[in-house]
């Protein structure tokens, strides 16, 4: 009777509000069309009222108390900038600070689902009002003058995000003011972009612009108006400009987001508009596009903090070191918001949870004063007031992209935490202490209660609060980290609890009903690759543990590496502090020291250095991906290409493949063991149309690891041309990793290669004195060679080149494997007398450039290392830098010689050229030097 009571008490107060504002809610959703086309499986309770306890309470209200309640006042230029836009002098924003407010509403309005402060109400219902009142009297919502308007910067970016708040506050309150705003700013966005000859691609800034596809479709589903679906239309078609990320086409092709032409974190808001498509017309492509970019997103791009994003985009690997900004996973958990509710995968759910326990605890701040903008597995937490105040101005001297959104990553709390399936079932997304006021059926709501330490712990009890018996389907999620949980009903233990699936119990349910979970909360680790190479991740359920240096006497420059062989630790209590970790262990290190480790979202909060990728010994092979071929290939008759990531030559482990006519792969019929390299022809003889498994496994001395994605199918088809027949080359890299090579003696005609266009060149004099030891090229043309795959993480360039003529401003390529846009592995190219070494894509570097004599042989060796680049003239090291660990989002398919293989812009070289050779490992400083005193090795 306690429990009944305190329920009744709490709800009490919570429901003194909510009336207020729920009634007309239902009025503002029966505006749209009738019905949608495209269904979801589950689907936020938007009248549901939650109230989290605990840290998770006392962050919401920290939050409300230290950033929502005094932002607009303490930055009035938050709605300022939009009443002086037309003033003298000119207000000097940044692109996207029509931005702002929209973010800050939208943080806020999900605020409100959370908490019953009247001063927040109120504080919304002011800002909303004051933003109405800045309308231009065309429609136009933003802060830019009339001779800018919606033409440039990131205007409709900014128009995006206020739509988006102005819609949620309509949702909730029924306040027809702001729908009508809405309305007017997207008739001024569809008369500029729509009616006329502009097109929303001629806004510029692609992935930020576009992105208002999302908010278009939010507002057909409010009015049915078919302008507004057109324009969404409009923005797919544009999304195929070669200046745009073509995600709907990429998304359907399975393309990884990281290889699209547009992988930065903006365009997650545009890709979100697919589902509002598939919702409004019930085209499945939209659903499959969505799903294969969040796929490729979830299993190549996030951090051990469950975290999105490198340098502000997608890079292929959660290896690297960039910055990790906030913004980024904001953007990465709404998408994954709607593919919970698109799906109902509870994998998606397991990643929301990681994310919101690590990152989005981890980016804000305990006090709720300050998020960051940057937050790297290790380092440090800076404010991202001081990380990016360039975007700091008179009246917003707190603003920038990151604060006025980090708040949403809790708001979302109240859109994934609990959800319905279909018309009456509730799926229990998250765990931890809670209370909540949910609709069930027929008016009847239930009260949930969860009475829990976790993450502390793995036992989890809810308790049910029902005025009369109901009938309904409650489903708990299971996580797939949890493998042995045990589930009581009312005390009696149930059976069928499977990993990383929805326990679905459905029957009567009636007041204080109780279900207990016990999750498993075995320590699991992430074995670190490339940057983090012989490093470990650790997490206690979906915690990850970080080192701080609150917590320890050593430093994080002097960490001792811990024993993968003996993880075993000790629980320690948590002191009274000003923001207690939620968990502390000790462990013993690999030469018998001890080290505490707590909470990654904890750690750094008193300005401490903290790592989360922690040195280790007695490491397994770090987990990996295959790569060629794809699942459900159709392969050849005849020798075949497999591959998979990892380095080109494997460092203290080998790799099996393993081919079996079963997907369990109990009975291969051809197992090629001990490999050093990341791929192999396979050479076995196998029956037509038939369907093979395939997988790969990485061995050491420390264990063995499958291929994550493994085992993938192909089946035989005798029909198929076999490149390898036609062409080793086109297949493969040569047993000595020699992708392509050639002597250029007089012509372009490989000794180990395809080469497929040769113009513009003669032959001439060599650095022997030959008359046809070397070809010359004349400013017009090149030697193009087409590659199975440009070498990803190790390749080594050889080159003899002379220039001629007269140094020029421009570039002038000796080599270059560009793509498209921002997809160039390798490039070797002159700019007046300096010979430069470049990369573009997947961060970016670039060797400075080196003086080289015109007239004279020079011989050029370029080595990529994993991470480290090298620069060699003359067999000596003259230039070292960093480069990106690995290139797997390239797409480059051909190289040239003399020119870019894929650009027709003046780059072309003059000058002679001679023995060359692209391998696709890296060579020593010893191997350089031979080369160049002894020439290649070519036959």
């Amino acid at each position: 009777m306690a429990t009944t009571s305190c329920f009744r008490r709490f709800y009490s107060v919570i429901f003194l509000v909510v009336p207020l504002a729920l009634p007309c809610a239902p009025e503002a959703v029966a505006q749209g069309p009738p019905s949608e086309n495209g269904a979801l499986r589950f689907s936020p309770i938007a009248s549901g009222r939650y109230a989290f306890q605990d840290t998770v309470g006392e962050r919401i209200q920290n939050n409300i108390d230290q950033w929502l309640l005094p932002a607009p006042d303490a930055n009035p230029g938050m709605l300022e900038m939009f009443r002086v836009r037309d003033r003298l002098p000119k207000p000097a924003l940044v692109p996207w600070a029509g931005e702002f407010v929209g973010k800050y509403l939208i943080s806020a309005i999900q605020a409100l689902r959370m908490t019953d402060d009247p001063r927040l109400e109120s504080k919304v219902a002011q800002v909303v009002a004051e933003l109405i009142r800045t309308q231009a009297e065309d429609g136009y919502l933003g802060p830019f003058t009339k001779e800018e308007r919606l033409l440039g910067n990131w205007d409709l970016w900014g128009h995006y995000h206020v739509m988006l708040a102005l819609m949620m506050w309509h949702e909730r309150t029924g306040d027809q003011a702001a729908l009508a705003c809405v309305v007017r700013a997207a008739d001024l966005i569809c008369n500029v972009y729509l009616e006329g000859d502009r097109r929303p691609k001629d806004a510029g800034s692609t992935e930020m612009n576009l992105s208002i596809i999302h908010g278009f479709g939010r507002l057909y589903r409010h009015t049915g108006d078919e302008r507004y679906l057109r324009m969404m239309n409009r923005i797919v078609e544009d999304w195929e400009s070669p200046e745009t990320g073509d995600y709907y086409r990429q998304g359907l092709a399975g393309v990884p987001f990281y290889k699209t032409p547009k992988p930065r974190w903006e365009s997650l808001h545009g890709i979100q508009g697919l589902v509002e498509l598939y919702r409004i017309t019930g085209d499945a492509s939209y659903k499959a596009a969505f799903e294969n970019l969040w796929h490729g997103i979830h299993d190549y791009d996030l951090h051990n903090s469950g975290a999105f994003s490198t340098n502000e985009q997608a890079v292929g690997s959660p290896f690297r070191t960039g910055a990790v900004e906030t913004c980024c996973h904001v953007a990465w958990a709404y998408m994954s918001v709607d593919m919970l509710a698109l799906t109902g995968d509870p994998a998606v759910a397991d990643c929301l949870e990681q994310g919101f326990w690590n990152a989005t605890l981890g980016y804000q701040h305990p006090s709720g004063r300050w998020s960051t903008y940057n937050t790297p597995s290790n380092g440090v937490r800076e404010a991202s007031a001081h990380s990016i105040v360039f975007q700091a101005r008179h009246g917003t001297p707190e603003l920038n992209c990151c604060s006025v959104n980090a708040p949403r990553g809790l708001g979302m709390l109240s859109e994934w935490a609990i959800m319905r399936e279909g018309a009456d079932g509730l799926v229990v997304n998250f765990y931890g202490p809670m209370e909540t006021d949910l609709p069930v059926m027929d008016g009847r709501n239930v009260r949930l209660r969860q009475e829990t330490a976790y993450p502390r712990d793995g036992r989890v009890r809810i308790m049910l609060g029902l005025d009369t018996p109901t009938v309904f389907k409650l489903s708990l999620r299971v996580p797939a980290w949890s493998q042995h949980t045990v589930v009581n009903v009312n005390g009696d233990p149930v059976e069928g609890v499977v990993p990383g699936a929805y326990f679905v119990l459905e029957r009567e349910w009636r007041e204080d009903d109780s279900i207990d979970l016990q999750l498993d909360m075995t320590l699991r680790t992430w074995v670190g690759d490339e940057e983090r190479a012989e490093t470990v991740s650790l997490y206690y359920g979906p915690l990850l543990l970080a080192f701080d240096q609150k917590r320890n006497t050593v430093d994080t420059n002097a960490l001792p590496p811990l024993d993968f062989g003996n993880l075993a630790y000790t629980p320690l209590p948590v002191e009274e502090e000003a923001f207690p970790p939620l968990v502390c262990f000790e462990f013993t290190t690999a030469d018998g020291g001890k080290i505490v480790l707590s909470d990654f979202a904890n750690a750094g909060a008193y300005g401490t250095h903290y790592a989360s990728w922690l040195p280790a010994v007695n490491l397994p092979p770090p987990a990996f991906r295959l790569s060629l071929p794809e699942n459900g290939a159709r392969l050849p008759e005849g020798p075949n290409r497999f591959a998979w990531q990892g380095p080109a030559r494997a460092e203290n482990k080998t790799y099996t493949l393993l081919v079996s006519e079963t997907a369990s792969m109990e009975t291969p019929v051809s197992a090629l063991a001990d490999l050093d390299k990341s791929r192999v022809i396979l050479k076995a003889e196998l029956e037509s149309e038939h369907t093979y498994y395939w997988t790969v496994q990485a061995v050491n001395a420390h264990g063995r690891v499958e291929a994550m994605d493994g085992p993938r199918s192909f089946v035989v088809d005798a029909a198929l041309e076999n490149p390898f027949l036609i062409n080793p080359a086109l297949a493969g890299y040569r047993d000595d990793d020699l992708v392509v090579g050639a002597w250029l003696r007089s012509n372009g005609t490989p000794v180990y290669g395809v080469l497929e266009k040769e113009t513009g060149t003669a032959a001439a004099e060599g650095r022997n004195g030959k008359t046809d030891g070397a070809v010359r090229f004349n400013g017009e043309g090149m030697l193009r060679y087409t590659v199975p795959e440009f070498p990803h993480r190790e390749c080594t360039l050889f080159l003899w080149a002379c220039p001629e003529g007269e140094p020029a401003g421009h570039i002038r390529q000796l080599f270059s494997a560009w793509a498209r846009s921002m997809d160039d592995p390798l490039r070797v190219f002159l700019r007046d007398n300096l010979l430069h070494v470049g990369i573009e894509g997947g961060g970016n570097a670039g060797l400075p450039g080196e003086p080289i004599p015109f007239d004279v042989w020079t011989h050029i060796a370029v080595v990529k290392n994993g991470a480290d680049l090298s620069l060699y003239l003359n067999g000596t090291l003259r230039q070292q830098g960093k480069a990106p660990a690995r290139l797997d989002q390239t797409a480059a398919a051909n190289i040239a010689l003399g020119a870019n293989p894929n650009y027709s812009g003046n780059e072309s070289y003059t000058g002679r050229l001679a023995e060359f050779a692209l391998y696709a490992r890296a060579m020593t400083e010893e191997e350089v030097r031979r080369v160049y005193e002894t020439g290649l090795n070519l036959e």
